[in-house]
Order: structure tokens, then C-alpha cells, then sequence
């Protein structure tokens, strides 16, 4: 299981057994794979969990290293629970392809245009990394979404506060040595050597293949940007899309005392998944998939309350 301190990704070892291993995968065929194009070299792929009735539209971001199958059990629980339920591959990121650029404005455009594809206004869920586009794509168009959850995520780039997070600087800090002038098998594997985490082969050779068949630039940029990026919480704030901010109750990626800090000036209080670390919404499926209904419901009846 990755540590608190884990910057990237890896999967719980509670999934690496042989049976839990062939359960995630059986779970490929409750989920519908869709693409969506949107200009020349760029090819954004999904999976999507239809919900009938469904409540609303949901559509989760992955954070740095992972993909769209992070959320692989969240999509049919949300599903289970009137929400039609779709995760996104980044651009350059797995089946997303594309010729760049990677920056985070463009990833932030690309999420608007993906929630205008399934249907607004959407419930952008966003893990790690992804928050940081996702909080450009509430400020691009707010219009377009009727909530922000941030899951372990933060408020800025990991440079912003790198003494409460020293491990996690370590680690990525690694991770961007290993992708220089290497490729990304090269850098996956000397990552993978350096964290140590013990996880099913099937397992492991699954992550490595979906990193891999990536682009190097954008992996380039997802680092640059994941160390650096700018603060913007008050610009999420200050659009007034109902905003959440969630994290495993071990999760030490970023500061807890900053993702608390971030909740505040987002106007809201943090919400902790036990038995969790980086990566709730796989450690914990139930708990995450009960608190984001919780979070969905209270921003549509308060969007429904303004209108009336």
C-alpha cells in the first residue's frame, strides 16, 4: 500500500490479491468506454457508469501517475446511487492522446469541454494532482459545474509549503530526475524501485503498461506543474461553485494542515475517510462514494434553493 508520503501512485496491496485483482478487472464490463475529440492529435478517452434515473452528472480527474481506472470502484457505487459517474485520462495520459500542450489551463479546458460533452452542470471530482486543473476549470466556466471535490489534493504546487511535506518533495522530486533524459519505462521502473511498494505482478505490470504508453512531455510538465503551480483557491472561491475538500485520514501527500487551510478559503470543513491514506477512493470506496452523495445533494438542493 503507498505510503502517506507518496506523491504518485500506487494501488492499495488489500487489491493485489489474485481474486481481488480478478474483480477489478471483471468490473471493465459495468462501465461503457466513450472518446471525445477535440482538436488535431487529441482524443480524451473515458469510462462512464449510467445511472437510471440518473441524479446528475459526475466526471472524476485522476492525479499524477494514475488514470481514469483509479476510480474503477467509485463509478458504478456512485452509479448504485442515481449518479451517472464518468472518469477522464488526462491528455498525453494513458488511451488520452494528444500532441500537447500540457499546461494546466489546457487540461483545465479540457475538462470544461468534456463536462459540456456529458451534459451540465457536472460534479467535477478531482484526486491529487487533478485538482489543480480542476480548480482552472471551476474559474474557465463556472457555469459549467454544480460542485468542486478536491480529494487529497491542494491549494498550489507541493513547492508552496516543502517543509511540512518532505517525503512527498523527496519522492517527486526523484520522480523528475529518473524522467530526464530517460524514458518513461526507464522512469517508471527506477521509481518503483526507489518507493518499494509490495503489490500483486499483475498488478504492477498493469500500472506500469497504462504509465507508459503515455506521452514524456506531458509527464514532463504534470511534474513541473505538480511542483509549482500557483495558488488559486481564492478565484475558486470567489466564483461560488459549492466547493468540498476530502482526504484519507493518513494522508500526508499534501499537509493535512494545508488542505485544511484550503477548506476554510473555500468555505467549507474537511472531510477525512478513515482507513485511508492518498488514495480514498480506492482504500475506502463506501465512505467516499456516501460523502460525495452527501456533498452532490447538498450543492443541488442549494442550486435549487437560489433559483427559487
Amino acid at each position: 500500500m503507498s505510503s502517506a508520503g507518496t506523491p504518485g501512485h500506487s494501488w492499495p496491496s488489500s487489491i493485489g490479491t489474485p481474486a481481488s485483482l480478478n474483480s477489478v478487472f471483471d468490473l471493465f464490463g459495468d462501465l461503457a468506454f466513450g472518446t471525445l475529440t477535440r482538436d488535431a492529435g487529441t482524443c480524451l478517452a473515458l469510462l462512464t457508469a449510467e445511472a437510471e434515473p440518473s441524479k446528475g452528472v459526475v466526471l472524476a480527474v485522476h492525479g499524477f501517475t494514475g488514470a481514469k481506472e483509479d476510480f474503477l470502484f467509485l463509478l458504478p457505487e456512485l452509479a448504485a446511487k442515481g449518479w451517472t459517474a464518468s472518469a477522464v485520462d488526462l491528455r498525453g495520459v494513458h488511451q488520452s492522446t494528444s500532441t500537447g500542450p500540457y499546461d494546466l489551463d489546457t487540461l483545465a479546458s479540457d475538462l470544461v469541454a468534456v463536462a459540456r460533452h456529458l451534459g451540465t452542470p457536472v460534479h467535477l471530482v478531482a484526486h491529487s494532482f487533478g485538482g489543480l486543473s480542476a480548480q482552472r476549470a471551476v474559474i474557465a466556466a463556472p457555469e459549467v459545474f454544480s460542485s468542486l471535490t478536491l480529494i487529497c489534493s491542494g491549494p498550489a504546487g507541493f513547492m508552496a509549503s516543502p517543509d511540512l511535506i518532505p517525503i512527498t518533495i523527496d519522492r517527486i522530486r526523484m520522480f523528475q530526475g529518473a524522467l530526464a533524459g530517460h524514458t518513461l519505462d526507464e522512469a517508471w521502473d527506477a521509481k518503483t524501485a526507489y518507493e518499494n511498494v509490495e503489490m500483486h505482478p499483475a498488478m504492477a505490470s498493469f500500472l506500469r503498461e497504462r504509465f507508459v504508453v503515455g506521452s514524456h512531455e506531458a509527464a514532463v510538465r504534470n511534474v513541473e506543474d505538480l511542483l509549482h503551480a500557483p495558488d488559486v483557491v481564492d478565484a475558486v472561491a470567489a466564483t461560488g461553485v459549492p466547493c468540498a475538500v476530502m482526504y484519507g485520514e493518513r494522508d500526508g501527500t499534501w499537509n493535512q494542515e494545508t488542505q485544511n487551510e484550503m477548506a476554510v478559503r473555500l468555505g467549507t470543513s474537511p472531510i477525512r475517510i478513515p482507513d485511508a491514506t492518498h488514495l480514498p477512493m480506492l482504500e475506502n470506496v463506501d465512505a467516499t462514494a456516501e460523502a460525495l452523495v452527501q456533498i452532490f445533494e447538498r450543492a443541488t438542493q442549494a442550486t435549487a434553493a437560489d433559483r427559487a
